[in-house]
């Protein structure tokens, strides 16, 4: 399972996910023990040990998987029913005996019955959390199964802030750019797509776009997102110079022509082989 790593987006979603459910089955503990007084067999602190030890392991894991780069929501690269089964149960009864531990630990000493109704809801509540995240985050196939390795290029920017129109700043983070090699196929470093990261207080409508100041090097715009550009390349060269184009409102719905504000230079700085199995 070592197929690289999801998107920041995805990491933080699935751990914004995680900890809505902990407080949700938080709530849930103390409305149920409340309507049932029974807050004198059972204690506020190990309802809420108890929750954060199930939900805080989860995502224990889920970061020690990261930085491993073990990527425990991806399928390798046989695309099988076989294995997507064998993930989906493995997933669930690995986290179902976790939680089923945990809660035996925290109440071991408790002979109520009403303990025993409590933990089969919480494991159900768990169960639910689990279940969510398997249909929201499912895995998919890794990669095309010809995929060899990957030679990825890695380059800097010379000066990190650049000046808008607008008087913002535009804080160059890095760019990145990927030549895939195959295993029945010809491979061609050229006609490449080059990746620029920034950062910006503007959460959408970009005023800017870049553009290489070699335009015999370039044959394709720059993507519109928010977080990062795309530009295609027709080679990489050691040091690559990319002209910031500023734009204007004319006026609430439409830019008016681009200027040239200002250039980044970028310099390759590490060049990383990525094997596949």
């Amino acid at each position: 399972m070592l197929y690289g790593q999801p998107h920041i987006d995805t990491k933080i979603s699935l751990f914004i996910e995680i900890i809505r459910f902990f407080i949700t089955a938080l709530a849930i503990s103390i409305l149920v023990i409340t309507i049932a007084r029974k807050w004198s067999v059972i204690s506020f602190s190990k309802v809420l040990k108890s929750n954060l030890s199930l939900y805080g392991t989860l995502i224990g894991i889920y970061i020690i998987s990261f930085i491993l780069n073990i990527y425990i929501n991806n399928f390798s690269r046989k695309n099988d029913l076989v294995e997507k089964v064998f993930y989906v149960l493995f997933f669930l009864i690995l986290f179902l005996i976790q939680a089923f531990y945990i809660l035996k630990y925290f109440y071991k000493n408790t002979k109520e019955s009403f303990i025993k109704g409590y933990k089969i809801l919480i494991i159900l509540l768990y169960f639910v959390s689990l279940v969510y995240i398997v249909i929201n985050y499912f895995p998919q196939n890794a990669y095309d199964k010809y995929l060899i390795h990957s030679k990825i290029y890695t380059y800097l920017p010379i000066e990190n802030n650049k000046t808008l129109l607008d008087n913002s700043t535009l804080k160059i983070d890095s760019a990145i750019s990927s030549i895939d090699y195959y295993s029945n196929k010809k491979t061609f470093e050229k006609d490449l797509s080059f990746t620029i990261y920034f950062t910006s207080r503007h959460k959408e409508n970009v005023p800017f776009s870049f553009k290489a100041l070699d335009s015999t090097n370039e044959f394709g715009g720059s993507s519109s997102q928010i977080k990062y550009k795309e530009l295609y390349l027709r080679k990489l060269n050691d040091s690559i110079k990319i002209i910031v184009q500023g734009f204007n409102f004319k006026n609430d719905k439409e830019w008016d022509h681009p200027k040239n504000t200002d250039t980044i230079v970028f310099v390759k700085r590490k060049i990383t082989i990525k094997k596949y199995p």
